[in-house]
């Protein structure tokens, strides 16, 4: 089985948008999956919505939480056998290499970084 990918820092876990989806709409979206992974949402879980990217025809929006753990659990969540239904890009390193791979119903398909193409600068 290949090494993981570790997720390389602060906004490196983009979570697939649909492409009427606005933000607050995405927002609740994140707080579903929050709340699914964690059995509630935590006070403690705080997170904004960063710039979005587009890579193969879909769109993601950039997860930023300042807790780490959070990354790690929802890399966890969507790694198991069914995943979830929307991909979520993960932006890290593997063997001191840097990778992307997308993981969509628990399967994991990597891909050239150079591929992700950034739409905003913000989190329109």
């Amino acid at each position: 089985m290949p090494e993981a990918i570790k997720v390389l820092r602060y906004g490196s876990l983009l979570i697939e948008s649909l492409p009427d989806e606005d933000v607050e709409q995405f927002r609740l979206h994140v707080v579903e999956l929050l709340t699914e992974i964690y059995g509630h949402l935590p006070e403690w879980v705080k997170f904004n919505i960063g710039p979005q990217y587009e890579w193969r025809g879909r769109f993601y929006r950039t997860f930023l939480c300042p807790s780490g753990s959070v990354d790690s659990r929802i890399q966890l969540y969507i790694e198991k056998p069914g995943g979830i239904e929307r991909g979520v890009i993960l932006r890290g390193s593997r063997s001191g290499n840097p990778c992307c791979s997308e993981i969509r119903f628990g399967i994991e398909t990597e891909f050239d970084c150079a591929e992700l193409r950034k739409i905003t600068d913000d989190n329109n």
